[in-house]
């Protein structure tokens, strides 16, 4: 009784800090006249309510103790974001919070850019100082009308569309350049069909160094400026100096401009000048970002010169421990390739399920030449044959996203897509090697939370030719709903599985098991075959450990891989394993990949130590999306 007593009070204290709450809220509604004063006021109010969401939650868990309280708690306060105070993970799918908003008339728009140290977008009370706004003083913030003109999807005069408003924040979440994002929609009491919006961003820091060096024969030192000048423009430059025959000074640069105005067009030019390889590449591209875009595509133009290209001996049919055969020969690749879509909704869906699904019908052309290769037949080297691809696609997918914490980001807001897809790819290609062969693909995918056991996502995709040249791939990806460990750390548990499979492959053509293929870490030459198997797993805490701003994250890992040729039965072996431990660090703040300290066992990896100690970055892993862009052959890796 006495413990009823004590969360009875402290749920009077909060509510009545609630009611206090509305009553400012209400009250700046009324006397607004939209200056930068207001604008402050109310951001300081929409921000505290953010946290306090958080405390309710805490509120909840305590109220959910007993039936009457936890009935006054559901009818006083609801759950809008995905994360409870101890850092829990709420399984229901969010309420998009522009809802209420729809239908009324953007006003104005308000552009608020934070510091990338010391501020948050989530407490705006928060100020850089004393080393923090050292530091921020060395970096450009992405400049107003750069966000204005090519990061916001609507305008003055513009209709609220409430998903249009949530998957705004999304994109500029998912951009190179911004740490954090929030749309804060201020409504208007004296003009009801009136609403001033507030977009706050939070740049990363763009400026980034590498230095490196292999042995005492290679050095190379990098800048990768991801927001060059605060035009949102990424430049990156890398400089080599290999003193392997004589010293040589090589070069490598890349230059992407995204969104170029409000088209959603990203231009991007690549140039590497090397000892044996040149390449040149110019790209322009634009993805279906969200469900409510109608076209899109991309245009390739490269030229690939390998003066010492590598090509692999052993041709699958025996498995040879001691098989070292390579051949080495120049090549020169000219690539174009050009793709375009369109989407439409189709009008007998109920209206639900047409807001977030589209029909996507595609076309795409590739062509490949090579001015230098080996001798190419239909029974050898045709990897390099001279083809030209003519592809149609058409799909359907139907995706939505939810906001989550602490996935494979360490703090940052993680958008989870869910949803399904299903395309079919049809057409020929024309090459010195085969001459006229059709193709077929069909690509399925879902992904779904599955109640409070955490998210699973599910690919199966098959592709083959008229002569029997096939692909076969199937993945699935899975994270559990978070929870605590020893009733403080939250804790993920990670499980992926690939597998692969391919008939009449070409010569030298194989799949692998190296590193994110099937074992983390890993590189042997002799981890190669025509289908293979491997199953991952991985647990992760979160601790709220930091150090200079890193957050600190301790893992284990276990990866079992099969990898056979074509004439042995997959799983004639023990797996292949890997097993790991170490602690990972991230500043969400810096553009600077997740670094890992990690300690390595691989008791039966061919040409791998047993024991292995490194220092290094991860693999960039992102949650798989169910957009459709361009038909595609199925690819065999």
């Amino acid at each position: 009784m006495d413990g009823i007593l004590q969360i009875y009070s402290y749920s009077l204290k909060q509510t009545f800090k609630v009611f206090i709450l509305i009553l400012f809220c209400t009250s700046v509604g009324v006397a607004q006249k939209t200056d930068s004063t207001t604008i402050k006021s109310i951001e300081a109010v929409s921000m505290r309510s953010e946290k306090d969401s958080v405390m309710f939650t805490r509120l909840k868990k305590q109220f959910s103790k007993n039936k009457i309280l936890n009935e006054i708690y559901n009818a006083l306060f609801r759950d809008v974001y995905n994360q409870n105070a101890s850092g829990q993970e709420i399984v229901q799918v969010e309420e998009n919070p522009f809802k209420e908003y729809e239908g009324r008339v953007i006003r104005k728009i308000f552009v608020k850019r934070r510091q990338v140290f010391g501020e948050s977008i989530i407490d705006t009370s928060r100020i850089a100082e004393g080393f923090d706004h050292f530091l921020n003083s060395l970096h450009t913030n992405t400049r107003e009308k750069v966000i204005r003109n090519s990061f916001l999807m609507f305008d003055v005069g513009d209709i609220i569309d409430a998903d249009r408003l949530r998957d705004n924040e999304r994109l500029m979440r998912r951009s190179s350049i911004l740490h954090d994002a929030r749309i804060l929609v201020i409504p208007d009491a004296q003009f009801p069909n009136l609403v001033d919006l507030l977009v706050i961003t939070q740049d990363i820091w763009s400026l980034i160094p590498d230095v490196g060096f292999n042995g005492f024969k290679d050095y190379y030192i990098g800048i990768n400026q991801v927001n060059f000048r605060g035009l949102g423009h990424s430049w990156r430059n890398n400089f080599y100096l290999n003193h392997n025959e004589k010293p040589a000074l090589e070069y490598f640069s890349q230059y992407t401009i995204p969104y170029i105005g409000r088209t959603f067009i990203t231009g991007q030019a690549e140039i590497e000048l090397r000892r044996q390889t040149n390449h040149y590449a110019i790209r322009f591209y634009r993805p279906f970002l969200t469900p409510e875009m109608k076209l899109a595509g991309g245009l390739e133009l490269s030229n690939d010169r390998n003066l010492l290209n590598t090509f692999r001996g052993f041709d699958g049919t025996t498995y040879k421990n001691t098989d070292t055969t390579f051949f080495y020969f120049p090549t020169n690749r000219n690539l174009v390739d050009f793709w375009t879509a369109y989407a439409f909704k189709l009008p007998f869906l109920s209206k639900e399920i047409q807001q977030r699904s589209r029909v996507v019908l595609g076309v795409r052309f590739a062509d490949i030449s090579y001015t230098q290769r080996p001798e190419v037949t239909a029974d050898t080297n045709q990897i390099f044959r001279n083809h030209r691809d003519y592809l149609v696609g058409i799909g359907f997918s139907n995706r939505r996203y939810k906001r989550d914490f602490l996935i494979y980001g360490f703090g940052v807001t993680e958008d989870v897509p869910y949803g399904y897809l299903a395309t079919f790819v049809t057409g020929y290609e024309n090459s010195d090697a085969f001459g006229k062969r059709w193709y077929t693909g069909v690509k399925l995918a879902k992904g779904q939370y599955i109640g409070k056991a955490g998210y699973i996502y599910g690919l199966l995709n098959f592709g083959g030719y008229s002569n029997g040249t096939t692909g076969l791939s199937i993945e699935s990806n899975y994270f559990s709903t978070m929870h605590l460990y020893r009733g403080r750390i939250p804790v993920r548990h990670f499980v992926n599985v690939q597998y692969a499979f391919g008939t009449q492959r070409y010569t030298g053509e194989f799949v692998n098991v190296n590193r994110e293929n099937g074992i983390l870490d890993a590189n042997s030459d002799k981890l190669w075959g025509t289908k293979k198997l491997g199953i991952g797993y991985q647990i992760v805490f979160f601790s709220r450990l930091n150090f200079v701003g890193f957050r600190i994250a301790p893992f284990f890992q276990a990866d079992f891989a099969f990898v056979n040729p074509r004439d042995q039965f997959l799983l004639n072996r023990v797996p292949y394993t890997g097993l790991g431990i170490g602690i990972r660090l991230r500043n969400e703040n810096l553009t600077f990949n997740t670094f890992q300290l990690k300690f390595s066992f691989f008791p039966n990896l061919p040409d791998v130590r047993t024991l292995n100690f490194a220092f290094s970055d991860t693999y960039n892993l992102r949650l798989k999306d169910f957009d459709i862009s361009a038909p595609e052959i199925v690819p065999f890796r």
